[in-house]
């Protein structure tokens, strides 16, 4: 079902007036009365790119509502101050409760909500590689600035629950010791980045669940054997799937359940292929353990056996590809990651600025459902770029801007919805009819 209209109005007119003008005075953007507020900043910003995310800055000015407001004047904005600025009205939106009802899938009602966590990197211009180094390059100046967003999602309602920022050089686990506390019973789907003994252990204290998927050089242990690494145990099965109970670590000991299901032939064959590619680059030598790891698909969790099986186990880690599906949604037709300048803080505020585009794209996309309904997102997201400008005029008045919203819900409600798929079913599918890996 569709996030609730008037929560949505209410967050929209919160988030991009009051408290925008509020935050552009204590950050120091605003600090008298200029044509150019704070709110109306963010507001031609962010529906400016919503219409079109590749529109280049003076196209934004030339809509501008407030008569003698100059493209000049408005490139002279994007300072410091303003990327601050932008990226505290960001965080303000992502903490705003907008989401959908809850999807009906039995599975993921076993569940207080299935969080995923992962990050996407966006090249800076070199001058700002003080604050946030990036990874380095094929060239001396290729990579050395860049900024890693953290995001974490729950899937059944489709809200987007936290973001944090990083320089690039940073490794995914960083994030881990700033996110906020999952609600007892959720599930957590995390990327390999983001894997920690402790972390795990302090989730399981928490009653929180996990699945996650395991270092190559990882160590556990079955019984009373003592601990070896992982690949050992899979070189000996014979058999196509492994589900045992297992101490995992060395430092940090973990009881977990250890999933390992073998892979088809050609898929094997294909990521053998791709590790001595990389390994190449890299001017090393494919190991044992690697070769041997490329035949399995392998995953630890604290579900328990005689709860979840294997097969619902795999489809469940599944849904951690819905985030890569968002960002590449948010790339694609929200413009997130590219920008028409050169200067460090202008590009670094239309970074903000863009994801605070694509976070109210995001809400105005609950208005149809959530992420596990069978409409197509890309059309729904055409059909938001079309609503766009009707919303941002309507933003002023409260009924008004109820009654395009409601106009906007039903249009996403009549979009033909996407066929079932049986050769690569779809994500809510799988849930219905857990399948073995193949």
């Amino acid at each position: 079902m569709s996030a609730p209209i008037p929560q949505l109005a209410r967050a929209l007119r919160t988030v991009l007036t009051a408290d925008a003008d509020r935050a552009a005075q204590r950050v120091g953007f605003v600090r008298r009365r200029r044509k150019i507020s704070g709110a109306a900043f963010v507001q031609a910003l962010v529906f400016g790119w919503i219409d079109d995310p590749h529109a280049p800055v003076d196209a934004l000015a030339a809509r501008y509502p407030t008569p003698g407001v100059t493209p000049q004047a408005f490139h002279k904005r994007f300072t410091p101050a303003a990327a601050e600025f932008l990226r505290e009205v960001l965080l303000n939106a992502v903490g705003q409760l907008v989401a959908a009802q809850p999807v009906a899938v039995p599975l993921l009602r076993r569940f207080a909500g299935v969080y995923v966590e992962d990050s996407t990197v966006v090249p800076l211009p070199d001058t700002l590689r003080g604050t946030f180094p990036g990874c380095g390059g094929n060239t001396p100046s290729a990579g050395l600035a860049a900024i890693k967003t953290h995001v974490r999602w729950e899937l059944t309602t489709g809200r987007l629950t936290g973001m944090a920022f990083q320089p690039g050089r940073q490794p995914d686990g960083g994030f881990n010791a700033t996110a906020d506390p999952l609600p007892a019973g959720a599930l957590r789907l995390a990327d390999l980045g983001y894997f920690d003994f402790g972390v795990l252990t302090r989730l399981n204290a928490a009653g929180v669940s996990w699945i996650s998927r395991l270092p190559p050089n990882a160590v556990a242990a079955t019984g009373d054997e003592r601990p070896s690494e992982v690949w050992h145990l899979l070189r000996r099965w014979s058999g196509d799937r492994l589900d045992l109970p297992v101490t995992a670590g060395n430092e940090t000991r973990l009881g977990c359940r250890l999933l390992a299901f073998r892979c088809p032939p050609a898929v094997a064959a294909r990521r053998r292929e791709q590790l001595v590619e990389r390994q190449r680059k890299k001017g090393r030598v494919v190991s044992e353990r690697l070769r041997v790891l490329c035949e399995w698909t392998v995953f630890v969790t604290n579900l328990p056996a005689d709860r979840f099986t294997p097969e619902e186990v795999w489809v469940l880690y599944r849904l951690r590809w819905q985030v890569e599906l968002l960002f590449k949604l948010w790339r694609s037709h929200g413009g997130f990651g590219r920008s028409h300048g050169r200067l460090g803080h202008r590009v670094l505020c239309e970074v903000y600025a863009k994801l605070l585009a694509v976070v109210v794209r995001h809400w105005l996309l609950l208005t149809g459902g959530g992420p596990l309904t069978r409409t197509n997102p890309v059309r729904a997201a055409r059909e938001v770029r079309r609503f766009a400008l009707l919303v941002a005029d309507a933003l002023p008045c409260a009924r008004r801007l109820r009654r395009v919203l409601r106009v906007l819900s039903e249009t996403l409600g009549r979009l033909r919805p996407r066929h079932r798929r049986r050769k690569r079913p779809s994500a809510l599918e799988l849930l219905s009819e857990p399948q073995t890996p193949g």
